[in-house]
């Protein structure tokens, strides 16, 4: 248990029963069931483990993603020095449909004299070969090969009268050498023993973070995981002869909405980005209404958060301001579309894969900003993007908000905008009004007036 700042070990674990289990509800034909009750009762809350919350999560057609630790964790967020706090136990799993599954353990804040091993619970013994394991329980075959710490021994005890859940055999992963013991990753194969499919995993260390690449007959994927602290990774999917089935882009850093209803969602969002041309909203530009506010002195440079950022025109533009610009939005591509334009602006921008009605813990900004998310989120969950906004902001924090007018016809991205009694219905118990005026949402349209819109700076109150 993580009990202290004086705790100087700690071991993590996994069952296989566990990896089973959930392969077989991963793999069953159909899809609409949701993964994320049974990822979080089988991997983040076993009785013999640390309860942990579910920080990120995604689930689509090539891999579930899951990210936990305690609920103060901030993932992208530099760890806090180990003299500042008692060790703590972050898991992220991967699982690439429907049958290999990354777990990869960190325990951050950990102290100098810090020692750790991982276990492996199996219910019968393991065939050991090097960092390798095997076994066959029935018709299922499951083989895993350590591949963090990268100098290690097994050591496996039991049965013994501490059998436990039918797992009586315990596999210790012990780091040898030079290796430390605060981040174990081990990648499992789970499948029929007819299938037989081969796995190879490999890992390289380049640029500070560890980059994993699991190929099958299939496909090969490749992971890029920094640590937790420091980002949430990428993932990309090829083919064989290296064509891409995924280009590369950022992993989660807040829970995605997970049932059928919302990953459908989600995916009509990212369509949007992948088609031939940009959606009707990505002007190719910052937002007139942004850069005029910013030039005139009003908003000044500071901590930013642009909610629902998109291909992160305006995020780019802040950063080049000298803004310290974090970017969130639930379209990976449109994500990976951003990054590719700060890289070429030479600008940095903390981009985020997240919900902004499920945020992950971030730190309270000084200025938010929103193009185009809060008419459509309204009818979607109103109360959540309130609340977004108060945990993101503190008394004097200022908000730009760039909305829809209410108009005789619904808006080409099917909102139907908002009128000024409803404006101030939303938002005054939180925030005063500076100025409210009538503008423009621009559209790359050529030749066309964007929808009629409201162009609101707030000021968050002292005492809502």
């Amino acid at each position: 248990m993580l009990a202290g700042v004086s705790q100087t070990s700690f071991t993590p674990s996994i069952r296989i029963s566990q990896l089973i289990e959930l392969e077989k509800f991963v793999a069953a034909p159909g899809g609409d069931d949701d993964v994320y009750p049974l990822v979080a009762k089988q991997l983040y809350r076993p009785a013999d483990m640390p309860a942990q919350t579910l920080l990120a999560f995604e689930e689509n057609s090539s891999f579930v993603y899951a990210l936990g630790g305690p609920s103060s964790f901030i993932v992208g967020q530099r760890r806090t020095d180990a003299s500042e706090a008692a060790p703590q136990l972050i898991r992220r799993v991967i699982i690439l449909r429907p049958s290999i599954f990354v777990i990869d353990d960190e325990i951050v804040n950990a102290p100098s004299a810090f020692t750790g091993d991982w276990l492996i619970f199996t219910p019968i013994r393991p065939q050991i070969a090097g960092q390798s394991g095997r076994i066959t329980t029935g018709d299922t075959e499951v083989v895993w090969k350590t591949l963090l710490p990268q100098n290690v021994t097994y050591h496996l005890s039991g049965p013994s009268d501490g059998e436990l859940k039918g797992e009586p055999f315990n596999l210790e992963i012990c780091p040898q050498g030079d290796a430390t013991g605060t981040r174990f990753l081990t990648v499992f194969y789970v499948g029929s023993m007819d299938d037989r499919t081969s796995v190879q995993a490999e890992l390289t260390h380049r640029q500070n973070q560890w980059n994993l690449s699991v190929a099958t007959g299939r496909e090969v994927v490749t992971l890029d995981l920094p640590p937790p602290g420091e980002g949430a990774g990428e993932v990309a999917i090829f083919d064989p002869k290296g064509k891409s089935l995924m280009d590369s882009r950022p992993l989660p850093s807040g829970v995605l909405p997970h049932d059928a209803e919302g990953r459908h969602l989600l995916e009509l969002w990212d369509a949007d980005y992948r088609a031939a041309h940009p959606p009707i909203w990505d002007i190719g530009h910052p937002a007139d209404e942004l850069q005029r506010v910013v030039a005139s002195g009003q908003i000044h440079a500071c901590r930013a958060l642009d909610l629902c950022c998109g291909s992160g025109n305006d995020a780019i533009y802040l950063a080049r301001q000298g803004f310290d610009v974090t970017a969130i939005d639930v379209a990976p591509t449109a994500l990976r579309q951003a990054q590719e334009k700060a890289r070429r602006a030479g600008v940095s921008v903390h981009w985020l894969l997240a919900d902004v009605l499920a945020p992950p813990p971030l730190a309270p900004f000084d200025f938010l900003y929103d193009r185009g998310c809060y008419h459509v989120v309204r009818d979607q969950n109103l109360t959540a993007y309130l609340e977004t906004l108060r945990l993101l902001s503190h008394p004097g924090t200022e908000f730009l908000l760039l909305a829809s007018k209410r108009g005789d016809r619904p808006n080409e991205d099917g909102s139907t905008g908002v009128t000024e009694e409803e404006l101030d219905f939303d938002f005054l118990s939180l925030f005063s009004v500076e100025w409210r005026r009538e503008c423009r949402l621009e559209s790359n349209r050529a030749g066309a007036l964007g929808p009629p819109a409201w162009s609101v700076l707030m000021r968050r109150k002292a005492q809502p």
